[in-house]
């Protein structure tokens, strides 16, 4: 009997073959990229295999019957984990299984949230593994889970259960591209060591990038040991090595790095308003040079947000600056970029698209339900993660009302919403990285948001959300406002109102003293 698969395209057998009585977890940031490799792994099943799927928090009614008459398994059963006993049922999921009745090389496939084994310590884990290797040993089964959610905690313990566990991959998205990390993987064929793909997602499901599938090409780096820089970026510098060339203006700079392949180019930015320019002249001389082409971009002056960075990046800078660093510091950091290879995703013609996605929407502050969930679903629509967002969960305090926090809350920045929904606040932060989070609720709550929220749950992906009631709620109480936003004058004369000396007896005895 065949022998199981994961089935991406493009890969070697040795990387995507499962072999009877083994394990596999595969942990997939975005529950519809989970959906998407469990209907390709089932789809690439011959009809004489029996196959199960147990799951739990999603329901995959369409996955089954996406699977088409003429493909996938001879039979498929489905078994959902209820998520109120759901540790439980990992505890006894041996038991549990036998009750899929799956024929010897079939295949098993336990799609859960990461959530599920977060009260799991290391040897609980370890034993949980152990004990289900040999079952399904015994059974001659192979068992796959595809954990949706990010549970960096769990990941880590799990690559050091390499004796219990027969692969280990993760499948995420980053800078533009879809990304597949194989920490191991054993079956009949050998054993695979640490790899990563990049992929790309199609109707028919997962495929090696064409990046990766093309042939390597042989790229001249005669010119590897060449630094090109814009004057700014050297603060006077005044004795270089003579295999650097300067120049005075950046068009200058980017028409000479135009014809080299491996040179190190050293860009200056001093100004948010040039950074879109720049984006795309970076673009350009990325598509035109190739991969081994080494960009550096310093900030001379503070103007860089997270979101400008990233999109600087994105378009084919291996390195940004940041403001600050000194100048011994700026030389180490172009060293350490030395025989780097560019490796992010840059398709052609797509450049407008990224620009899109990197820009804020339009709209900030209160929205009701409808208009909130609208909104992400807009941001969310085609996002491939060269950004990081922040959706939250607020619970108000027992000694508050919800008028009394969305009074403390100002959301200034095009792309910072919220509603309100069952007494439950719903934030979301554009281009807000995780650890900026407590910074962001510093900058918009005027008290401390500890003191008005009594937890705050960060939400992965949509899917999370309850998107059927937000639907349904299409207005919001009228009494539910935010802060008003001040003038930078009277935020000013407020801030100072704090430092103005007050004629009291102990002020005067103490500017005495």
């Amino acid at each position: 009997m065949s022998q199981v698969s994961l089935a991406i395209r493009g890969f070697a057998d040795e990387q995507l073959l499962m072999r009877q009585g083994g394990l596999y977890w595969v942990a997939v940031d975005r529950t519809r990229d989970a959906e998407a490799l469990a209907l390709q792994g089932l789809m690439a099943l011959p009809g004489q295999h029996r196959a199960g799927l147990l799951w739990c928090g999603f329901y995959p009614e369409q996955l089954a019957e996406a699977l088409d008459a003429r493909s996938g398994p001879g039979e498929l059963r489905l078994f959902e984990v209820p998520e109120a006993v759901i540790r439980p049922a990992l505890k006894s999921l041996p038991s549990e299984l036998r009750r899929a009745a799956i024929a010897p090389g079939g295949l098993l496939l336990l799609m859960l949230p990461a959530t599920a084994w977060r009260t799991f310590d290391a040897a609980q884990l370890q034993q949980w593994c152990s004990g289900l290797r040999r079952w399904l040993r015994e059974q001659r089964c192979t068992l796959l889970v595809l954990c949706h959610g990010r549970a960096s905690p769990l990941h880590g313990e799990l690559i050091r259960l390499n004796e219990h566990l027969s692969g280990l991959a993760q499948l995420y998205r980053q800078d533009g591209g879809i990304r597949y990390q194989s920490h191991f993987w054993h079956n009949d064929q050998g054993v695979c060591g640490a790899r990563e793909f990049e992929l790309e997602l199609q109707a028919s499901g997962f495929g090696l990038a064409r990046a990766e599938q093309a042939s390597p090409v042989v790229t001249r780096t005669d010119d590897q040991r060449v630094y090109l820089a814009q004057r700014a970026v050297l603060e006077g510098a005044a004795t270089l090595p003579e295999q650097w060339s300067v120049f005075d203006r950046r068009i200058d700079l980017l028409q000479q790095a135009a014809l080299a392949r491996a040179a190190s180019v050293m860009v200056a930015i001093e100004n948010d308003q040039q950074v879109e320019a720049l984006a795309r002249e970076l673009y350009a001389l990325r598509e035109r040079c190739g991969t081994a082409l080494k960009i550096v971009v310093r900030e001379i002056e503070p103007c860089l947000r997270y979101r400008d960075e990233r999109l600087l990046m994105a378009c084919g800078a291996n390195i940004v600056v940041p403001f600050g660093n000194p100048l011994s510091r700026f030389f180490s950091l172009v060293d350490s970029v030395q025989g780097q290879v560019w490796r992010r995703r840059q398709a052609s013609g797509d450049l407008e698209s990224l620009l899109e996605r990197l820009r804020a929407p339009t709209v900030r502050g209160l929205l009701t339900p409808r208009e909130f969930l609208s909104a992400l679903e807009q941001i969310y629509d085609g996002a491939s993660g060269e950004i990081e967002h922040q959706l939250l969960r607020l619970s108000v305090r027992s000694v508050l009302t919800v008028e009394h926090c969305l009074h403390q809350i100002s959301l200034r920045r095009f792309g910072d919403i919220a509603t309100v929904l069952n007494g439950e606040v719903y934030l979301f932060l554009f281009a807000c990285r995780n650890d900026g989070l407590e910074l962001a609720l510093g900058n918009i709550c005027r008290l401390p948001w500890r003191n008005l929220f009594s937890d705050c749950q960060p939400l992965a992906e949509l899917e999370e959300l309850p998107c059927a009631a937000l639907r349904d709620a299409t207005n919001l109480p009228s009494e539910l406002r935010l802060a008003p936003e001040r003038s930078e004058a009277a935020r000013v004369r407020t801030e100072m109102s704090a430092y103005t000396p007050q004629r009291s007896r102990l002020a005067i005895m103490d500017y005495c003293k």
